[in-house]
């Protein structure tokens, strides 16, 4: 009703259209104020806009970044073979040294096989009670086998739920322990062929625990016919496992250097190299020649420079001209965008840090590639290729992270990324150690027939307490305390106690002692008889007592405390080498540490810091987004600013109305009052 009585009033007396007017007036007003809103709203959604295109950009070159960084970037290798039958590289890694290989294949692995009396159906009956399978190497007559001290025994269950030639099949290919089962139909019957891992040390030694209150264990009836061991070879009865294959090593000679293999895929020869054996072919020499692949690299760094130029062609429409829409970049003023490019150019034209100061190379320039005036990168060919050419070793330590320890019992194992790059020194106050126990001393050309004898013993290891474990089987004759040890320790490792706590021991014969030796280092690292058997101390020279306690290293890394845990020293938490991990050997006394992220690795560190999670690009945004949002404060009291001058003006219009519709009643009645006067009335 009243806002009707305003807009009825407004222009009632002027004639004047005062309610468009007002309108106009107050647009007017509002103009200038609202252009500088709307004019910041735009620029900083166009800021947020083009810092996304910065992430863009940078994510797209870190890609050419991280292939220096990476092994397969500059560290590749290329490699030329004599085309051969016996003999083929099957693959290649970037640590393998070059050089040129001449290899020889004497002799192929293969697998020793055993094979089952005939039985009429898989389903038939093999038995109940257990078989334990022991690994390791026979010799020529098969009367004693030499324990794989690194692969444990295992023990298998056969009982009413598994009594058949199926289900010992299946039980032993349950156990994964590298002997395949399986049941060959040849025609007559039906057989089980036990196949083990190739190679010498893998074969199979198996003994037969009968259940019931008699077993013979090697008789070539019930479960015995699945015995092997030198029992039941002497015996040859035709009933129990016979041998149709051994197992046997690869032979092959590298550079003249015999070496033997347990399989025909060899990778440790030549380390980084794997060679598949495919025939014995004694006298063929198979020649492959190794060398860094250094076209590879060059155009690796070549495509690292045509990237950083891109990058700065995408960014100058944001960080320079707009030349599309004939005005400067949004970021052209801005500071974080400045620092984008300005920080990867200081990086380019300084020293990498860390190297050391005999380094042959120590900034991009010394490999003949430059800033330009307009500050893309340029590359000087004739320097760049001298540099691959003469100093490819120099040009990977200048642009990969790379570490280096004088001293070969001190590692670099790893580093973190808060590791500031750099030279440390570092000293060792107390060197690691294992726990161990050491048994007293047996008699001089120690030999050892266990027929008849207990060898039992529990161990505690690292807090872990052992069932009764018999060190050594019976009716087995030792010829020397090398291979007795070899058989105590795949007996000690195949417990289940230790096993399910995942602790293993080596066994030594040491100057006429055994040595138990745990696989940890560290003050919790132990190794106690808890107890023995009187045969394992008379013969063995094991009593129960308690062994050394191993320790941790200790040390000093760039003169501040280390932390020791087993053998890894680690820098100080806060300081410059926090994250530097190292592994200290058992004889280390100190060394002197370079850490160098390398050109890729500092410029990786750059942008990271631009495009991650919390980087300094997220933190922008999310700054303009906050300015954004003030913004609407500001338009809500320009609003309510533009609405009190627009209802003022209303006011001012309508007392001006008002005033014109007085002065226009006043014109009236002294009109009408003028005519009525008789010296002005009319005369009709």
């Amino acid at each position: 009703m009243i806002e009707n009585n305003i807009i009825q009033s407004l222009g009632a007396g002027s004639g004047i259209d005062s309610k468009n007017l007002v309108k106009q007036l107050t647009a007017i007003e509002k103009q200038a104020p609202q252009q500088r809103i709307d004019d910041k709203k735009a620029l900083k959604e166009l800021q947020i806009s083009d810092f996304g295109k910065v992430k863009s950009a940078l994510a797209t070159y870190q890609s050419s970044v991280n292939a220096l960084i990476k092994p397969e970037g500059l560290f590749s290798k290329s490699a030329s073979f004599t085309e051969s039958n016996a003999i083929v590289p099957s693959a290649i890694s970037t640590e393998v040294a070059s050089g040129a290989y001449k290899f020889e294949v004497t002799s192929l692995a293969q697998s020793q096989s055993l094979a089952s009396m005939r039985f009429a159906s898989e389903d038939d009956a093999v038995g109940l009670g257990t078989l334990t399978f022991n690994f390791g190497s026979w010799n020529a007559g098969l009367t004693s086998l030499t324990a794989n001290a690194d692969k444990p025994a295992k023990t298998l269950t056969i009982d009413n739920t598994n009594n058949s030639l199926k289900g010992l099949r299946d039980a032993i290919n349950k156990q994964n322990m590298g002997v395949t089962a399986s049941i060959v139909n040849d025609g007559v019957g039906v057989v089980l062929l036990m196949t083990a891992e190739s190679g010498e040390k893998n074969q199979l030694e198996i003994i037969a625990a009968e259940a019931g209150g008699s077993p013979t264990n090697t008789d070539g009836s019930d479960l015995s016919r699945f015995a092997f061991n030198a029992t039941t070879i002497a015996a040859a009865d035709p009933n129990s496992l016979a041998q149709k294959q051994v197992g046997k090593n690869a032979d092959l000679k590298v550079n003249g250097l015999s070496v033997s293999r347990s399989t025909n895929s060899v990778t440790d020869v030549v380390k980084g190299l794997t060679l598949d054996l495919l025939k014995a072919s004694p006298g063929e020499i198979v020649t492959v020649t190794v060398t860094d692949d250094v076209d590879f690299a060059k155009q690796t760094v070549r495509d690292f420079v045509d990237a950083y130029n891109t990058l700065l062609e995408e960014l100058e429409p944001v960080l320079g001209f707009d030349k599309e829409n004939d005005r400067k970049g949004s970021l052209a003023n801005d500071a974080l965008g400045k620092s984008v490019v300005g920080q990867m150019r200081n990086l380019f034209a300084a020293s990498v840090t860390g190297l050391s100061s005999t380094a042959t190379f120590s900034a991009l320039t010394n490999l003949g590639i430059r800033t330009e005036l307009d500050g893309t990168l340029s590359i000087t060919d004739k320097e760049f290729d001298a540099a691959f050419k003469d100093n490819f070793d120099a040009v990977q330590k200048l642009l990969a992270p790379h570490t280096q320890s004088s001293s070969s019992d001190i590692v670099v194992n790893s580093f973190g990324k808060q590791t500031q790059a750099g030279e440390y020194a570092v000293v060792i106050n107390q060197t690691p150690r294992k726990g161990f126990f050491t048994g007293n001393a047996t008699g001089p050309g120690f030999s050892l027939d266990t027929t008849g004898k207990n060898y039992g013993v529990t161990l505690a290891v690292n807090g872990v307490t052992s069932n009764l474990i018999n060190l050594l089987p019976s009716n087995t004759v030792y010829a020397n305390g090398q291979s007795m040890a070899a058989a105590m320790q795949s007996t000690i490792n195949a417990d289940s106690a230790l096993q399910a706590a995942r602790v293993t021991v080596t066994v030594a014969f040491d100057s006429n002692q055994f040595v138990i030796t745990s696989s940890k280092y560290g003050e919790s690292s132990t190794v106690n008889l808890a107890s023995a058997t009187p045969d394992a101390i008379a013969d063995l020279g094991l009593a129960a007592g308690a062994g050394t306690a191993g320790r941790s290293v200790a040390g000093l890394i760039d003169g501040e405390v280390a932390f020791g845990a087993g053998q890894v020293l680690l820098g100080k938490l806060g300081s410059a080498t926090e994250g530097l991990s190292l592994i200290v050997g058992e004889s280390a006394t100190g060394s002197q540490v370079n850490f160098s992220r390398g050109v890729a690795g500092q410029l990786d560190e750059v942008i990271q810091g631009f495009l991650k999670t919390n980087g300094l690009i997220k933190t922008k945004e999310d700054s303009l987004t906050r300015d954004i949002d003030s913004l609407k404060s500001d338009q809500e009291r320009l609003d309510r600013r533009m609405s009190s001058y627009e209802e003022r003006l209303m006011q001012q219009f309508i007392a001006m109305e008002n005033i014109l519709n007085g002065l226009n009643s006043s014109g009236g009645f002294l009109d009408t009052l003028f005519k009525t006067l008789p010296f002005t009335a009319s005369n009709d």
